[in-house]
């Protein structure tokens, strides 16, 4: 296959790349990878008999599990039955305000409605809605009423507002990596391997950046599925390619590689503002895969309209007569 042939294969497969990741992000975590609140459950909470509780989606969602044999009421803003888990599954009651406001059921209902037949369930409560101060350390507690087999307690936690990172780090190091990759190129034997390597390069820290945030708390208490099988369908794809195509086609497919990781990367710069980023990954390692990816992916993209690999013009010479 000729180099304008590959690079008409390379050129829709970067289309629907730059397509799909954007899809899987909007319907994946969007804005919560990054935040300014944690929140941490008490431990008295931790230690309620058989009821599990856990604070999912960055800090927004509650998820509770309860043993078998044990029968959980969670109240409402109002301190009305708002949920019910027992043996016989999970039970929302439509004519709690809460319940409607909080979205765990439509309208037009009444009583109890039986939403699943499993013994857990996650919802986003919003009294889990951090105060809006600016003071960093402890802000402010939340408390849910709950009922375990008759018997009165709670579910609740305090709000840590947490600082908010130095830019002027990150921002160094990308200049860094860009002064660095200015210097290499001016060696034209290193521009092809450069492009392939930084393309690569800023490929691999974009899964792995969609890859951590997918795993990391879900909405449903899991894993974000669609993100993630999205992410890597399109890396097999961009992989391939890397690896099938030679010379200058690999060269723009490197590019487009890195453009790609680059376009990505972009909605994951809520990490450099906030002080809690939600991965599976430290913080640091998430904002250095964010440079690496951002920064590295521009410049192959870049680097690969250089004229070094540019298709040759065939010049067509008349038959002899």
């Amino acid at each position: 296959m000729r180099g304008p042939s590959r690079l008409r294969t390379v050129v829709p497969v970067a289309l629907v790349a730059l397509v799909l990741p954007a899809q899987a992000v909007a319907h994946g975590r969007g804005a919560t990878i990054a935040l300014d609140y944690r929140l941490a459950l008490d431990p008295a909470t931790r230690a309620l008999p058989g009821v599990h509780v856990r604070v999912l989606d960055g800090d927004r969602d509650f998820g509770i599990g309860v043993d078998p044999g044990v029968r959980l009421v969670v109240l409402g803003a109002l301190g009305e039955p708002m949920l019910r888990l027992d043996g016989h599954g999970v039970w929302v009651n439509a004519s709690s305000p809460t319940a409607t406001a909080d979205r765990l059921i439509g309208t037009g209902k009444h009583g109890w409605i039986r939403v699943s037949g499993g013994r857990t369930v996650a919802w986003h409560d919003h009294r889990l809605a951090p105060p809006p101060v600016s003071t960093v350390g402890a802000v402010g507690r939340f408390t849910v009423p709950v009922d375990i087999d008759g018997h009165k307690a709670a579910i609740s936690g305090t709000f840590f507002r947490v600082a908010r990172p130095a830019v002027w780090p990150w921002v160094i190091a990308a200049a860094g990596l860009v002064v660095a990759i200015v210097v290499a190129v001016r060696r034209r034997s290193l521009r092809a391997s450069l492009t392939i390597g930084l393309g690569t390069a800023s490929g691999l820290a974009a899964l792995l950046l969609v890859t951590t945030f997918a795993a990391r708390d879900a909405p449903t208490g899991g894993v974000a599925w669609l993100q993630l099988g999205g992410a890597i369908a399109v890396a097999l794809v961009l992989a391939a390619l890397l690896v099938r195509l030679r010379g200058r086609a690999r060269v723009h497919a490197a590019g487009v590689v890195g453009a790609v990781a680059a376009a990505v990367s972009i909605s994951s710069l809520p990490v450099f503002w906030h002080g809690v980023v939600i991965s599976t990954l430290p913080a640091v390692a998430a904002r250095g895969l964010c440079v690496l990816s951002v920064a590295g992916g521009a410049a192959a993209a870049g680097l690969s309209f250089l004229p070094d690999f540019d298709e040759p013009v065939r010049v067509r010479r008349p038959l002899p007569r």
